[in-house]
């Protein structure tokens, strides 16, 4: 009896052992698997995160866009674009056609602009202009330098 005994403990003890075996083989796939699905969530999220960052940036574009076609199509229309950029584009010309009359000429040079005369001007009223002009404008920076100064 005693052997009988102790061979069904050996094997209660067997089975106990390769029962535990399948637990702990069972337990490590639990494991391997929702590590697996952890890592494959975070990469979803990741995705999700990456989309949802490229469509704001998407919408903000389109916005950025669509305010600045509106803005020049307020501008063209509401007439601003004829009333200050053309105008300004054509004010040497007006001013030259206006000044035809007295022989005179308005010559743009940099981003200031040069009266001149035409050549029917007599030449001593060319150099006394100018040598006026040379003087009027020492004058200016001399005070503008003494305005600094104080």
């Amino acid at each position: 009896k005693k052997e009988s005994m102790q061979s069904t403990s050996r094997q209660a003890l067997h089975a106990d052992q390769a029962t535990y075996r399948d637990l702990v083989i069972f337990e490590e796939r639990l494991r391997g698997n929702m590590t697996r699905l952890q890592r494959r969530k975070r990469k979803y999220e990741a995705k999700l995160v990456v989309f949802l960052i490229d469509f704001i940036i998407h919408l903000l574009n389109t916005t950025a866009l669509l305010v600045a076609a509106g803005s020049l199509v307020f501008i063209y229309r509401s007439g601003i674009y004829s009333e200050k950029i053309v105008f300004a584009g054509e004010f040497i010309p007006h001013c030259n056609r206006a000044l035809r009359s007295f022989n005179l000429q308005f010559n743009r040079r940099g981003e200031s602009g040069v009266l001149s005369f035409y050549r029917r001007i007599p030449l001593e009223i060319q150099q006394g202009f100018d040598a006026y002009r040379r003087q009027y404008y020492a004058r200016k920076r001399a005070r503008q330098a003494k305005q600094k100064v104080t």
